[in-house]
């Protein structure tokens, strides 16, 4: 009898276990990884200069509680992130949880201005470390999230030599023009020079840092250049960059917008090329004008060079190719590039120590600009290489090279139209025509101005009233635009606009305005025209090529006007 109790005790004990341990192997708290939520939302596309907001979302959907959270969020790579209207140099950002419950969820946001060239792809990250109750386990969770920038508010193109000799001078240009929809304020560019450069001249001339210049207002469609020379020295084989940061004003300081680079190699010193245009390296061009290039060649070494070749290409929309004319060189209209070699020139069979020569061709440059926007309208550029294959003994590299590039700003040429009316269409007719002694007739005077090349500074018209003719301030001028003023001191008209843009009257509002004048004839004028305006003038100053521009229109008398020809002889 108790041999079965006992029995029956045991099989009840095991029967207890057993559900014990289903209880707690079935039933309790139990964690999977996989319950844990963790994404960052953002836009896919962006402007640079954007300030995008990525916001980190989390939850925990597990049986049980997460402790010790820590979040770590990394900001894309040349990012800015403004606290407190200040920049930051830290990239990254960290908070803490001390605890997610079950069913529980959460987010962050994350505010940036994204900075880089277009199709640069921007990264943020965010990685999370956490515990979860009743495991002594740290678990890690991370994600990311991708932007692409698609397009850049100013356009920056930043030109430099390829190849350069040490010692020699190189010319470095940055054109840059606004491409978005709105006027942009309180900018800056920021060069970073390279080591070995020496400045000699920079244009327009900066004030402060030798290295930054300010911007504070660049209106939509505007652009310009800046320009800078110097000289620059290094081993040959060596790269050297010069980058620039276009800044934007956020509060009180500048913060990173767009970025452009461009680099030189120190080129081998064995041979040096030189390429001049109207016997200058600084010549500025103007329409429909001929160019007479020369190609200069040296062989500095104590060499024999033998079968060299030489090919020159030719770079801008302002070329007219039709016309070129490469006296013994080939012309390949496809690949506008000409190449000269032993067949056309001896020297080129063998070039001996110190031998000096020349090659020349010539181009026109089109009569007028393209109606299209770009500073690449307002230069045009011929680059050289002079190579051979056979590298003389003792000279590293699988040829002998070296190159050079002139760069010919071409002079922006405004057209200044001048119309006066008796009985205009939009002011009607005053008084009588032809004119008569005693009695004020009216007359209306239109000014237009189209500029399709480069920007002018101090663009301005001027005019001189003769003794007879009165201003009756009645003035009408374009949208935005200006008001002429008269100076009775002076009896001088000035239409002042301070800069006329590249583009004003092609994809640009035109410059116009009108104006009234009146006389009133007296008897010694009876029988002849007076003389409505005189000394009329544009002046300006083309930023790009530094020129000073002056366009003269003819007097205006009564005898000269737009709907009354010859028919203004005082009665």
């Amino acid at each position: 009898m108790d041999n079965r109790i006992l029995k029956w005790l045991i099989l009840v004990a095991l029967a207890l276990l057993i559900i014990a341990f289903l209880i707690f192997w079935f039933g309790g708290p139990s964690f999977s990884e996989s319950g844990v939520h963790l994404s960052i939302e953002g836009l896919g596309q962006a402007s640079v200069g954007d300030e995008i907001t990525y916001k980190v979302k989390y939850s925990n959907s597990t049986k049980i509680d997460l402790s010790k959270l820590k979040f770590s969020f990394y900001y894309p790579e040349e990012s800015v992130v403004m606290k407190n209207g200040s920049p930051i140099s830290n990239l990254s950002e960290d908070f803490t949880i001390d605890k997610l419950s079950q069913g529980q969820s959460g987010e962050k946001e994350f505010k940036v201005f994204l900075v880089g060239n277009r199709g640069d792809i921007k990264t943020a990250k965010i990685k999370l470390l956490y515990r979860a109750s009743g495991l002594t386990s740290e678990f890690e969770k991370t994600t990311s999230f991708p932007t692409t920038i698609t397009s850049l508010p100013v356009s920056l193109t930043l030109v430099a030599p390829p190849n350069t000799i040490s010692g020699q001078t190189v010319n470095y240009i940055l054109d840059y023009r606004n491409e978005s929809g709105n006027d942009i304020s309180d900018l800056r560019f920021e060069f970073t020079y390279p080591d070995g450069l020496s400045i000699q001249n920079v244009q327009p001339a900066n004030s402060g840092a030798s290295n930054v210049w300010n911007v504070p207002l660049m209106k939509k469609g505007q652009g310009s250049r800046i320009s800078i020379q110097g000289i620059l020295t290094g081993r040959e084989g060596e790269s050297k960059t010069i980058s620039v940061l276009l800044k934007k004003k956020a509060g009180s300081s500048y913060i990173n917008y767009e970025k452009a680079t461009s680099s030189s190699v120190i080129s081998n010193p064995i041979l040096n090329l030189d390429i001049i245009a109207n016997n200058s390296k600084t010549y500025s061009a103007i329409l429909g004008e001929g160019i007479s290039y020369r190609v200069l060649y040296t062989n500095n070494s104590n060499f024999n060079l033998i079968g060299l070749n030489l090919v020159v290409k030719l770079e801008g929309d302002m070329y007219d190719f039709n016309t070129v004319s490469a006296n013994d060189g080939f012309y390949d209209a496809s690949a506008k590039t000409i190449q000269w070699n032993s067949s056309t020139i001896s020297d080129f069979a063998n070039l001996p120590p110190n031998k000096k020569g020349e090659v020349a061709f010539s181009v026109k440059i089109k009569n007028s600009y393209p109606q299209t926007s770009g500073t690449k309208n307002t230069f045009i550029k011929a680059s050289a290489r002079l190579s051979t294959p056979n590298t003389p003994e003792g000279v590293d590299g699988d040829e002998v090279a070296t190159d050079a590039s002139l760069i010919t700003k071409i002079s922006t040429q405004p057209v200044f139209a001048q119309s006066v009316y008796y009985n205009d269409p939009s002011y009607g007719s005053s008084g009588p025509f032809p004119p008569k002694v005693g009695q004020e007739t009216t007359f209306t005077v239109h000014w237009q101005l189209s500029n399709p090349g480069s920007d002018v500074s101090d663009a301005k018209v001027v005019a001189t009233l003769p003794l007879g003719v009165t201003w009756k301030n009645i003035i009408s001028v374009g949208a935005n635009q200006p008001e002429p003023t008269f100076n009775s001191n002076t009896s001088q008209i000035t239409w002042d606009l301070k800069t006329l843009s590249q583009g004003v009257g092609i994809y640009l509002a035109k410059y116009e305005t009108s104006f009234q004048i009146s006389i009133k004839p007296v008897i010694n004028q009876k029988g002849s025209p007076v003389t409505l305006l005189k000394n009329i003038k544009f002046t300006g100053k083309d930023t790009n090529t530094a020129q000073l521009l002056v366009i003269s229109a003819s007097d205006v008398d009564t005898n000269k006007l737009v709907d009354k020809q010859d028919q203004g002889n005082v009665e």
